[in-house]
């Protein structure tokens, strides 16, 4: 497509405005920081039900789902909603069930990452456990921003007709600009800004593309002449494969129980009011984001007919449907998807690396809050360029890649965490077991193709560590009495 330069300012401006505004947000909120050694990484837990609702939501569905969610709907059609109950349920079990209690319990006893909760709560501040759990989480969310580094390549691709990797680098720029002055506090905020963005984008460009391809019926009729298995909700499967099919869908949700950047605004709301009033604003969004992201990818299919990068989708209606202006800040709503999970892991994983690894292997034990500031910093800056090499390296499918990373902090995670906070009996073997176990059965699963193609790998990944934790736990408490 031959861009027109004057529309192409106007899109940039727009575009630039908006990230401005972002940074000096995140700049601001760097003000408003309290000289704790919890500022940095948890806000002084102060989050009220705006912050904790919008900052968990946005930093969960990130640029997957405004680039990788509207993919997949443009190329499986209705089946996509099937990961809508399993999200949905995701979010109820973490608000409703999970989130007092993570918050109780890592308020009585100090913790800051969930490596320190693990370790408290199983091992009495067990190193094991904290080295165990740490270097799962750090490399599994190196690959994750990683993903999300690649989410920006490709958007600022699609939009501007920049090189992949000088989107990578814009992209990386912008995250570390807010985010080493600001910290968490800062990631949170601009959250409540992105998230906003996000859904006023997926609301509103469904409705674009639509009238664009003449209305539902128009839809309908198009997609019926050319593939009558797109609105089917079985994608064309039977039998086992189907129930393969579904099931995985459905156990997308099962790994929220597990992602660090998640259960870190658990931790940072302020009190039972704002996880309760909390919980109503995320499922909302939810709601509409998801429902919205997967109409626009079936709508867009009849639009654009075949791509060569599904998952450019978005950015390229963008440049087609909208105001130049318009569309500048709807680019920026995807960048703002990207930027919210990106900032979010990168704060968990500089805490967990300066925090939790550093001083096992350091004899300095000092306590200076400057200096423990500055080492977070330093070491989130060498992560965020980790990570930038890693997405430089290669143009990834960013659904795959990110349900990947999922199905490893999911099912490493998910199943400690949750028997930690409800059964006394779960000790520090059944946690160990239970995270060695998520971890080497989503490897393996994904890496054999015969399994691969049953079933989604955080599905068996899941239970199998669930009922390690459980039979371990049962064998060392027997032997412990």
């Amino acid at each position: 497509k031959e861009f027109n330069v004057d529309s192409q300012v106007l899109l940039a401006l727009s575009f630039i405005v908006y990230n401005l505004f972002i940074i000096g947000v995140g700049l601001y909120s760097a003000k408003q920081k309290k000289e704790t050694s919890e500022d940095f990484v948890l806000a002084n837990r102060e989050l009220g039900p705006w912050a904790s609702a919008l900052s968990a939501s946005a930093s969960s569905e990130s640029g997957w789902v405004m680039l990788g969610l509207v993919g997949m709907a443009y190329l499986d059609g209705a089946a996509a909603f099937w990961i809508v109950p399993g999200i949905a349920l995701g979010y109820l079990f973490n608000w409703y069930y999970l989130a007092e209690k993570l918050r109780t319990a890592t308020l009585e006893n100090g913790a800051v990452t969930i490596p320190q909760y693990i370790s408290y709560r199983f091992g009495k501040n067990s190193q094991s456990l904290r080295l165990i759990s740490s270097v799962i989480i750090i490399l599994a969310m190196l690959g994750y921003v990683a993903a999300q580094m690649n989410a920006a390549g490709k958007a600022f691709d699609a939009t501007f007709s920049l090189p992949y990797w000088s989107g990578v680098l814009i992209g990386a720029g912008i995250i570390l600009t807010y985010t080493i002055f600001g910290g968490f506090r800062a990631v949170c905020w601009t959250d409540i800004i992105q998230s906003s963005f996000m859904f006023v984008a997926l609301l509103i460009m469904p409705f674009v593309i639509l009238y664009q391809i003449g209305g539902f019926g128009k839809f309908i009729e198009s997609i019926q002449a050319a593939n009558p298995d797109f609105l089917s909700f079985t994608a064309g499967k039977g039998g086992l494969s189907l129930v393969g099919f579904i099931v995985g869908y459905l156990g997308i949700g099962l790994g929220y129980p597990g992602q660090p950047h998640i259960l870190s605004r658990f931790m940072a709301a302020k009190d039972k009011k704002t996880i309760r009033q909390g919980s109503v604003i995320a499922i909302s969004w939810m709601t509409i984001v998801y429902v919205g992201a997967i109409f626009f990818g079936m709508f867009a299919k009849v639009y654009f007919g075949n791509l060569a990068d599904p998952e450019q989708a978005l950015p390229l209606a963008v440049n087609d449907l909208l105001p130049p202006i318009l569309g500048g800040f709807v680019i920026a709503a995807i960048i703002s998807a990207i930027c919210s999970t990106a900032d979010s892991q990168l704060i968990v994983v500089s805490t967990i690396f300066s925090r939790d690894i550093l001083p096992m292997f350091s004899k300095d034990s000092s306590t200076d809050l400057k200096k423990t500031i500055f080492i977070d910093k330093v070491v989130l800056i060498v992560l965020a360029v980790i990570s930038i090499f890693f997405a430089l390296t290669k143009n990834r499918m960013i659904f795959d890649f990110v349900l990947y990373a999922w199905s490893v902090l999911g099912a490493s995670f998910g199943p400690v965490v949750i028997l930690g906070l409800v059964w006394k009996k779960a000790t520090k073997a059944g946690a160990i077991s239970g995270m060695l176990t998520g971890l080497i059965v989503s490897i393996v699963w994904r890496d054999v193709p015969v399994l691969k193609s049953l079933v989604y790998e955080l599905v068996p990944a899941f239970i199998l560590a669930t009922l390690a934790v459980i039979i371990v736990s049962l064998m060392t408490s027997k032997t412990k009495e």
